[in-house]
C-alpha cells in the first residue's frame, strides 16, 4: 500500500470517528437542553404550588390537599418528572449506543463503561527539577549544586525581588 492510500484510509477513518462524535454530542446536547427546560417548568410548577398551599394557609382552610388546584398542580408535576426520567434514559441510550458502535469499530481508547479515569501525580506538579514537573530550573551560576537542582533557590528568590 502507497503513502497515499495510508494517508487517505487513516482520513477517512479520521472524519467517520469525528463525524460519529459529532453526532453523539449533537444529540446529548440538545436532549441536555430539553431536560434543563423540563426542569425549570418542574421548579414553576413548584412556585405555583407554593403560592397555593402558602395562600391557603394563610386563610386558614386546611383543607389544602384536596383542592382542585393542588391536584392539578401535583399531577403536572409528576408528569413533568416522568419526561425528566425519560430524558435522562434517552441520554444514557445514546453515550451506550455510541460507546457500543466504538466497541464494535475496534476503538480501543475508550472503554464501554467510559473513559478512564486521568492518572495523578503522586508528588507535586511543582516541584522544580522534576522530569514532570511544570517548573523548568536550569542552573545558573557556578555555585549551583549538581546533585539538587533545588539548591540556593532561596537565594536566588531574594535576588529577583
Amino acid at each position: 500500500m502507497s503513502l497515499w492510500d495510508d494517508v487517505k484510509k487513516n482520513l477517512l477513518d479520521w472524519y467517520a470517528a469525528t463525524s460519529d462524535k459529532t453526532v453523539e454530542v449533537t444529540r446529548v446536547t440538545s436532549l441536555k437542553y430539553d431536560k434543563f427546560g423540563i426542569s425549570r417548568d418542574i421548579e414553576r410548577q413548584f412556585s405555583e404550588l407554593g403560592n397555593v398551599v402558602y395562600t391557603g394557609l394563610k386563610e386558614g382552610r386546611e383543607d389544602l390537599l384536596e383542592e382542585e388546584a393542588v391536584q392539578a398542580l401535583m399531577g403536572r408535576i409528576e408528569v413533568l418528572e416522568q419526561e425528566l426520567a425519560a430524558k435522562a434514559e434517552e441520554i444514557e441510550a445514546v453515550r451506550r449506543k455510541a460507546a457500543g458502535k466504538k466497541a464494535q469499530a475496534g476503538g480501543d481508547d475508550v472503554p464501554p463503561d467510559g473513559p478512564e479515569p486521568e492518572k495523578v501525580l503522586a508528588v507535586p506538579a511543582l516541584d522544580p527539577g522534576r522530569g514532570e514537573s511544570a517548573i523548568l530550573v536550569e542552573p545558573v551560576g557556578d555555585d549551583m549544586d549538581e546533585h539538587d537542582p533545588t539548591a540556593n533557590l532561596e537565594e536566588k528568590d531574594q535576588e529577583t525581588r
